[in-house]
């Protein structure tokens, strides 16, 4: 297609534009200066949900531009100049007012007479997977790059002046080293089973599981982490509820312990020092034979359109404590690989500014299911 052709609301046919439009595979509006839409292409319409010219005629109604794009034409400022090509969100005609989950990709070009062709595909599988790579390749070179660097300088500190500084220093030197060292092997921890998982090869070994005891030895574990890595700053507070107390799950229990590790430092990570971090436990009102574990926060909380990617791998929610907090996005995915493995399901519920809540529900220990771990026992036994 030329740069740019002459276009007339009135005249398409006439100058041969439109059979052009017609058969692009893209999706394709041409707008006036204004943002008035003259023209939608079938593949526009299609994704629209809309079999003809759309009722409501200004671009604006339908894409809104990511919240970090600044395409003051999308907007619909007045006099507004669009910004070529960024990526947004395409609303549906049967709720115009609603933004759907389609992420596209928008570009805009120059027409005569003042007038814009918008082009708009949607994002491809392949096209966020790639993305998602990129960016976790990226994430992990950072998170590769912080511990090894403070070991380094350390360790060069060390040996250069080792023999000047006081032995309070130096162990102050060391303990920083080992701290970065554990650093890097939960990182590493972390792409191992998150390979692990995506092909499959994880073995489980049930048994039943003292819910009460675990949730304690987990918030003790991710406390001392905490104090460990932030000695200076006090400890977040937890508040830990099981009813009743002898609940048991059936579940590996390493694999459990992971699960509730993971969402209870992702909790204490991003909790505001002085908030409460919540842990409930409970069977399901409608089915024992089941048991639901909330883990709440006091944190920034999590967009409504963006929890449905939080469990996806490398995933992280762009927020102002990203940089400030440790993490290649592989947690919750791990989480929830491990929580479906186990025969559990996870989910998330978040109100920006008010925190977020994670829930797990994973089979009880039922009597059946304790018999049945008894004989293996037996079996074990007689084996030995």
């Amino acid at each position: 297609m030329a740069e740019s052709f002459p276009l007339d609301a009135f005249a398409l046919d006439d100058l041969g534009a439109l059979p052009l439009l017609e058969s692009l595979t893209s999706g394709a509006m041409v707008c006036d200066a204004a943002g008035q839409v003259l023209y939608v292409n079938p593949v526009l319409r299609q994704l629209l949900g809309s079999p003809s010219l759309p009722t409501v005629t200004r671009l604006n109604d339908w894409i809104q531009p990511l919240p970090k794009v600044d395409c003051a034409f999308c907007l619909g400022l007045p006099d507004g100049e669009p910004t070529p090509l960024h990526s947004g969100f395409l609303r549906s005609a049967a709720q115009p007012a609603q933004p759907e989950a389609l992420k596209v990709k928008i570009k805009h070009s120059p027409l005569d007479h003042g007038s814009v062709l918008t082009l708009i595909d949607p994002f491809s599988e392949d096209t966020t997977l790639t993305q998602a790579h990129s960016d976790f390749v990226s994430t992990v070179s950072h998170e590769f790059r912080t511990p090894l660097t403070s070991i380094k300088g350390f360790a060069d500190t060390l040996l250069r002046y080792g023999g000047q500084l006081p032995d309070e220093e130096k162990r102050r030197f060391i303990s920083i080293i080992k701290d970065q060292a554990d650093r890097l092997i939960r990182l590493v921890e972390n792409l191992l089973a998150a390979s692990r998982l995506s092909a499959g090869r994880v073995e489980l070994s049930y048994r039943p599981i003292p819910l009460k005891k675990l949730l304690e030895k987990t918030v003790e574990s991710v406390r001392a982490k905490i104090m460990a890595q932030q000695s200076t700053v006090p400890p977040r507070m937890f508040h830990l509820s099981v009813h009743p107390e002898s609940i048991e799950v059936w579940a590996d229990v390493d694999k459990l312990e992971q699960v509730f590790i993971n969402l209870l430092d992702n909790a204490a990570k991003y909790s505001p020092e002085g908030t409460l971090v919540t842990v409930r436990a409970e069977f399901l009102p409608e089915d024992d034979t089941q048991v639901r574990i909330v883990v709440q926060d006091q944190g920034p909380g999590i967009p409504a359109e963006l929890l449905p990617k939080i469990f996806t791998q490398f995933y992280r929610v762009e927020s102002p404590l990203k940089q400030q907090v440790e993490g290649t996005g592989l947690g919750l995915y791990i989480t929830q690989s491990l929580t479906t493995a186990m025969g559990g399901r996870i989910s998330a519920e978040s109100t920006p500014g008010q925190g977020s809540s994670f829930t797990v529900i994973f089979p009880a220990a039922t009597p059946e299911r304790q018999a049945m771990y008894q004989r293996r026992l037996s079996a074990s036994e007689v084996e030995r």
